[in-house]
């Protein structure tokens, strides 16, 4: 019987080789996942940041913000709104009012990304643009009140 040298069979390379390959599968999957979960949550910050804004507006002048909100708010948001990632910000009122914007770089306009939004519309008080819960479209609202 001869002895063995040191080393591996291409047979326990190849298992090796699967075993990492199907771990680094579940690493880019579950990257994924966290990443649109991190961009769900800007957004919903960035929307109560848009809110709190316009609450202190209100504070100030007894009315709602109307027109260019950007301009409006500017003096109450803590760093400048990111018109980048969000465009047309808005505010509408169907009975209570809603402040929103529309998603618009594509780091935030990814299905996973709007999925993330879905599955947190209750906890977060997210709404479409007729006032009915966010159901995935580029257009999301939170209510002033």
């Amino acid at each position: 019987m001869k002895k063995r040298k040191g080393g591996f069979t291409l047979v326990e390379l190849l298992i090796v080789i699967m075993i990492i390959a199907i771990l680094a599968g579940m690493m880019l999957l579950a990257t994924g996942s966290a990443t649109d979960s991190a961009e769900a949550t800007r957004v919903i910050n960035d929307l109560r940041g848009l809110k709190g804004a316009a609450l202190l507006y209100y504070g100030d002048f007894m009315v709602w913000p109307s027109g260019n909100l950007v301009l409006a708010l500017a003096p109450y948001f803590d760093r400048p709104f990111d018109t980048v990632r969000y465009t047309d910000l808005r505010e509408y009122t169907i009975n209570p009012t809603f402040i929103g914007f529309t998603l618009h770089s594509s780091a935030v306009t990814k299905q996973g990304v709007r999925n993330k939004l879905v599955a947190r519309e209750v906890e977060a008080g997210l709404f479409d643009e007729n006032g009915r819960p966010y159901t995935g479209g580029l257009h999301i609202f939170m209510h002033m009140h």
